[in-house]
């Protein structure tokens, strides 16, 4: 019986400014005075470029509602343009900030596994590792929430 392979997501899929993508980029909790955290990035599907982070309490599917409008309104800011749709990794919840905010923007919403957007998630995970290394990540600082 043939197996079906999961297309990945890529770059050359995608039109610069006409979809972005929002998803988590630590592999481990971020722990700090604070508390726990996992770091959500907002980019650019087709340039890959990012516009920013936000944190989230650790085990939450996206960051708070006004962390997210802001990580999308500073996108904005960059582009001048709100893109045609958002994409999100795994089964977003009806209550995912992300997606209420774009909905709030005429923003199209569509969630995409995560072996589909594995192109992006790794290339970012790789950049984070690299940044905080494997056990640094412990010493980061999340914004005030």
């Amino acid at each position: 019986m043939p197996t079906s392979r999961i297309r990945s997501l890529h770059p050359r899929d995608f039109e610069v400014n006409h979809t972005w993508l929002a998803f988590r980029i630590n592999q481990r909790p971020v722990a700090c005075a604070e508390g726990q955290f996992d770091i959500f990035v907002l980019q650019d599907a087709a340039s890959m470029f990012l516009f920013g982070t936000a944190f989230a309490p650790h085990g939450e599917e996206c960051p708070p509602a006004k962390d997210a409008t802001r990580l999308l309104n500073k996108a904005w800011s960059s582009r001048q343009e709100w893109p045609v749709e958002i994409l999100l990794v795994g089964k977003p919840s009806s209550k995912n900030a992300f997606a209420s905010a774009a909905r709030q923007h005429g923003i199209s919403v569509r969630a995409v596994a995560e072996a589909r957007a594995s192109f992006y998630i790794k290339d970012v995970q790789a950049s984070f590792e690299e940044y905080a290394g494997p056990g640094d990540a412990d010493n980061l600082s999340p914004p005030e929430l």
